[in-house]
Parts: C-alpha cells; structure tokens; sequence
C-alpha cells in the first residue's frame, strides 16, 4: 500500500471555534484526508471544548502570538512586543549554535539576513512540530489564513531547509503594501513560486487581480475556491423559512434585520425565521432586543444566540429555504461572503446587493434576486417565494457548477 503524504494545515491565530476559520479547517482536512495523513498546526491557546472535531487527526497547540489586540489593549501590545524582541534576541544566539551543529550555519545567517536579522514570531514553537513531523520534499504545508508572519516563517524555512515540503498560502485579505511587508517576503521567495515549490491562493477576483498588480512574478498565483461539503435541497411550496446565520455586526447587516422582519410579516405572515448569531457588539443590543420583542410576540421567529459548530450550523442550512445577504457589495467583492458561499453549497436561493460580483462565475443561473436597499430585500424574498422552485432548480445548478469547479480547483491539483 503506497504511504500517504503529510498535509499540515496550520492556523496561528485561531483562538477558539468562532468564524469561518475552523470551519474552513474541518472542510479541508474532509476533501484531503483519503489521500494525505493530516495534522494541524494551531495557536497554544486555542479553545476547543464543546466543539466537534473530526476523529483520526494529530493536533499540535503549540503556536505563541499576542496575548493583547493593538486596537484593544495598545500599551499592553507594545509592551508585549518588546518582550517578544527580547526573546527573539536570545532565539537568534541559540539557533545559530544550533544551526551550526547542523552544519547549517551560512543558510540560518542568510534565513536571518532576510528577515531584518531576527528569526520570525513563532518560529521556535512551531519549529519544534515541524521537527517532530520531519516532512519530506513531496509533503505539503497549508497555511490556511496566511497573514504577514505566515508568509515571514515561510521564506525562513525555505531557506534553511533545501528539502523542505510544498508551502500552501490562502490570503483572504489584500495585505497592505509595506515596507517589509507581506509582498517582501513573496519576492524573497519568488522562485521558489515559479519552479512550483509555493503556491499561494486568493478566493475573490479582487483579490486575485490585486495580486497580479503587486507581485514580483504571476507565477503560482492562483484564484481557489474553499473546499465544502454539499446538500440536496427537496422541492418546497409553502411554509418557507428566512434565515440569518453568523456574527452580529454592522457590516453584515445585523441592525436592518427587525425592520426587514416586520415588513415581511406584514405582506405574508406564512413565513418563519431563524435568525442564528454570536458575537454582539454594544453598538447592537438594542437591535437584539428589538429581535426578542418580535420574536415574543410572534412564534414563527426563532432566535439562536450562540456559536454553533460545524456539524449544528449545516444542520440549520438545511432548515433554511431562504437567505438575505445584507452585507454591502463592496465588502464581499473585497473579502468576500462565506455565508454566501454556504448557500450556493446547500442550495438555498438567496438576495444579494446589487453590485456584487463575487462568485459570478459560479452563479450562472438566476438562483437569486438583487436589492437596491433595505426596503427591496423583503419584496425580493416574497419574488423568489411566489416561484420558489424555479429559483431552487436554478442554484441546484449552480450547485453543481461549485462542485464540479472544487474538483478541478487549483488547491486540490497542487496537492493531490
């Protein structure tokens, strides 16, 4: 039986199960395990009690980042990041006795030379796994969230590594262009792009015409989709549900959805809702009260105020036959929708702002409706209602057309 290769899939910064990052994590290790042995590669910190995990897999908590947010606690970062300084002064002294006992000392100094003579943030905890794993030149390292530091650790080992696995890069958002910034370290490692030893991917085209702009080389620069699971949505006629599912938070829209409520139920009180959130700003409390009175006074409207992992929050798609987006267009054209995404997987027709091009090569048939503004979404909602299996034979299809586009994905070619 032919061994499998190593996919360690490595997010630094994910602190607990909220967001699209875990979910993201447990999609990619479903579409690669049969072929690859998978380990993650997390922050020490990193919260997983009550949350459902997928068996057979090695986890490694090992990752140190800030303990304080620079918006949040800006003194105590600063503070943090001149310890960090200090620290990484001790690292560089024991890792060029280290590296000279590996008979690696001109590769460490010119890894060293490269990153402003300082090892990167969290080399030495994550060195310690990479180690451990000891993989080989047709193993593969998937940094799923890639920030600043990813990238820095990326060009380091490269270099002190001649037999190092294959780096995977996803960037979900554009990077600032700064001094030694995130298209520093892309040029550093710059040829190791065009021999196909790195690969890093963008999800929105946006993102991927930034990168063509920016980059040193257009090699090994690829536009990719997120891998997912799919369901088969049964024809409907009646009793149709409205859902909101994510965080509460301005830029998706959370604050229109008690008036959108009310003038839906004053034009159709069949409908019923599940509004699912987590992560309230203060800014938004009064809204979720306003979600409470509502949902007091009528009992088609379900509130669940909590993170639900992978398994409880693809059980709620399936409840759900319809869904407003009511992010801004610029927003997900920029750094894109996951709810969006999730609804093409799940076949839920849904109401998009008018301006949105994400996913347009996948939303081929009309399985949507646009809105101009808040009042248009619940006219929009009662449209694909009134002819809901029109709408549904129509993203069954487009659908299909994700399916089949993950299957010929950039990510799975590179790896598999």
């Amino acid at each position: 039986m032919k061994k499998k290769n190593k996919l360690i899939l490595v997010e630094s910064e994910m602190l607990g199960p909220k967001g699209h990052f875990l979910d993201n994590l447990i999609e990619t290790t479903n579409t690669f395990r049969k072929q690859n042995t998978i380990c993650w590669i997390l922050n020490k910190n990193f919260d997983h009690r009550d949350t459902y995990l997928p068996d057979n897999i090695r986890i490694f908590k090992s990752i140190f980042s800030n303990n304080f947010k620079r918006k949040k606690n800006k003194i105590f970062y600063i503070l943090e990041e001149f310890i960090f300084f200090l620290i990484n002064l001790g690292n560089n002294f024991y890792y060029l006795v280290y590296f000279t006992l590996e008979n690696k000392t001109l590769k460490y100094l010119k890894a060293l030379k490269s990153n402003y003579f300082l090892i990167p943030r969290y080399f030495p905890s994550f060195y310690t796994v990479y180690k451990k794993l000891r993989p080989s030149k047709n193993d593969h390292i998937f940094f799923q969230t890639a920030r600043r530091k990813d990238i820095a650790l990326t060009n380091f080992l490269i270099k002190i590594d001649e037999n190092h696995p294959k780096f995977h890069i996803r960037v979900m958002l554009p990077p600032k262009k700064r001094f030694k910034g995130f298209f520093y370290y892309l040029k550093q490692i710059n040829r190791q792009m065009i021999n196909g030893k790195v690969f890093l991917y963008v999800w929105s085209n946006f993102n991927f015409k930034y990168f063509l702009k920016n980059s040193v080389n257009k090699y090994g620069i690829f536009k990719s989709n997120i891998p997912s699971s799919f369901y088969n949505r049964k024809i409907k006629n009646k009793d149709f549900v409205v859902g909101f599912m994510g965080d509460a938070r301005r830029a998706r829209g959370f604050q229109h959805l008690p008036e959108i409520i009310k003038k839906l139920h004053n034009k159709n009180k069949t409908f019923k809702y599940i509004i699912q959130f987590s992560s309230i700003s203060e800014d938004l409390l009064d809204t979720k009260e306003k979600l409470y009175k509502l949902s007091k006074k009528n009992k088609n409207i379900k509130l669940i105020e909590k993170y639900c992992d992978y398994k409880e929050f693809r059980n709620i798609l399936k409840k759900i036959d319809i869904m407003p987006i009511i992010h801004k267009s610029g927003e997900i054209n920029k750094i894109t929708s996951g709810t969006m995404y999730s609804c093409v997987s799940n076949q839920i027709p849904i109401v998009i702002p008018k301006g949105v091009n994400f996913m347009n090569e996948i939303l081929k048939y009309k399985s949507y409706e646009t809105s101009n503004n808040i009042d248009d979404i619940s006219v929009k909602i009662i449209k694909i209602s009134k002819n809901y299996n029109y709408y549904l034979k129509n993203v069954k299809l487009n659908s299909d057309l994700l399916k089949s586009s993950l299957r010929n994905d950039p990510l799975r070619k590179n790896i598999n």
